[in-house]
């Protein structure tokens, strides 16, 4: 899990060109493992994907404001 945070970051203009499906992988992966459990997980861990997800959210909605 760290090691695809760390693509994302490393790779940001990639992402921002496929936000739907990082968004989609960030978001099954926080549902069905059970690292990213909030009650479970490793908080530093389940905090870095949820900020992940906030960023992806947030260029999607800067995204579509623009069209």
């Amino acid at each position: 899990m760290r090691a695809l945070l760390d693509l994302m970051r490393e790779n940001g203009d990639v992402v921002q060109e496929d936000l739907v499906h990082c968004q989609i992988l960030l978001g099954e992966a926080s549902e069905n493992l059970k690292i990213l459990d909030p009650e479970l997980g490793e908080q530093e861990l389940v905090n870095s994907v949820e900020a992940e997800l906030a960023k992806l959210t947030a260029f999607m909605a800067e995204n579509s404001q623009r069209q």
